[in-house]
């Protein structure tokens, strides 16, 4: 039941990612505080020219209609930057999204994109417990997000 609607979740966050304006960077959190679909949390972050985009997801509801965006600030630059570097250049292990299993509840997990080298990057974080790695913690934190999806950004200016 639980990889059925994670698979389900994963699709209308990607629909809703195709939907918006192609973004170089994001950063997409997955929180599992317990084996219940519906207190599933997700929020997809996407940094592009400037610009924050901010998705979420709660349980098996639909995000809204217009993501809240806003003007990013060095700070909010430097952090998302920091935890894809984590990301990409292996600080944080990626794993392979086609062969990985999902940890028992809690857990959470962060699907990253980056541009490298003119092509795609993209890959896979799964961790067992709630308690970010600290340059995904700092970004989260420097976007103005108390904890791992919980909203506390700015609307759309």
């Amino acid at each position: 039941m639980r990889a059925s609607w994670a698979q389900g979740l994963a699709l209308c966050l990607a629909a809703l990612a195709a939907a918006l304006p192609a973004r170089a960077n994001r950063l997409t959190f997955e929180v599992w505080p317990d084996a219940l679909p519906d207190h599933v949390v997700a929020c997809s972050v996407g940094l592009s020219d400037g610009w924050i985009s901010l998705v979420r997801v709660t349980g098996v509801g639909l995000p809204r209609p217009d993501p809240m965006r806003w003007r990013a600030t060095h700070d909010e630059v430097e952090a998302v930057a920091d935890g894809l570097q984590a990301l990409v250049g292996g600080a944080l292990g990626s794993v392979d999204p086609y062969l990985s299993r999902q940890p028992p509840a809690p857990f959470l997990s962060v699907t990253w994109m980056t541009r490298l080298d003119d092509r795609l990057a993209t890959g896979l974080y799964i961790q067992p417990g709630l308690a970010l790695p600290g340059p995904l913690s700092r970004a989260l934190a420097s976007l103005g997000l108390s904890r791992a999806c919980g909203l506390s950004a700015r609307a759309a200016e």
